[in-house]
């Protein structure tokens, strides 16, 4: 079985490798990353079982291009309000992810370089959101003494959607939406620039660390744990 040969193999397709010897099973991923020359294309993929190697397509190898959804705009909302405040900022479309750390992997950004915004409440029912890098959690009990309240607790998810409208569940930015306190952790302030969530999964925004503390009128606090 020759390579099966796509042109314009792209991060989400699926790769297959076929069995070459008796006793051997099929292994099925997902391709994270597109390295090397169009002479030498290798990718990185992300196999079934969780694990990433590299993969250098040879005998018993199948691409197929995965349906995808067309990649929305990030909400006119939010663009404008960063063109309203003067900040420059670039929109960088990738595949639908549902997570911090997949959102890392689809632009192929170092994980403490993207933020992840956590929507919690205090004991009044105030929002806070808590930015924080991919990598890390939030850790409520500093998140509570830097927002000066008695107790800070996760927004449930089936609340969010009210509390946001707005944006995609999941997909919550650091600014923009309903009013409250932002905290931005202090291990993205070491980033000159960060990737935050555009409102829509298939979306991130980079700007300057400092001008997203600016225009979230964000306080800087140490509000993770790995």
């Amino acid at each position: 079985m020759s390579v099966t040969a796509i042109l314009g193999v792209e991060v989400g397709d699926i790769v297959e490798t076929g069995r070459r010897h008796v006793g051997e099973t099929s292994r099925v991923g997902e391709v994270v990353e597109v390295l090397g020359a169009d002479d030498r294309p290798h990718y990185r993929v992300r196999w079934q079982d969780g694990h990433e190697s590299i993969l250098y397509p040879g005998e018993g190898v199948a691409f197929e291009h995965r349906m995808r959804k067309p990649v929305q705009p990030a909400p006119a909302e939010l663009t404008d309000f960063l063109k309203t405040a003067g900040v420059s900022f670039e929109a960088l479309p990738h595949r639908r992810t549902e997570t911090a750390s997949e959102e890392a992997a689809a632009l192929g950004a170092l994980a403490q370089t993207v933020a992840k915004t956590v929507v919690c409440r205090t004991e009044t029912g105030a929002p806070v959101r808590a930015v924080i890098p991919a990598s890390t959690r939030v850790d409520l009990g500093r998140l509570a003494k830097a927002v000066g309240a008695a107790k800070v607790e996760l927004v449930p998810e089936s609340e969010l959607g009210g509390l946001y409208p707005e944006f995609e569940l999941g997909a919550v930015p650091p600014f923009g939406g309903a009013a409250g306190e932002v905290v931005v952790d202090v291990g993205l302030a070491e980033c000159e620039h960060v990737l935050v969530e555009a409102g829509v999964h298939d979306v991130s925004l980079r700007l300057r660390c400092e001008d997203l503390l600016n225009v979230a009128e964000a306080r800087l606090a140490d509000i993770s744990v790995r």
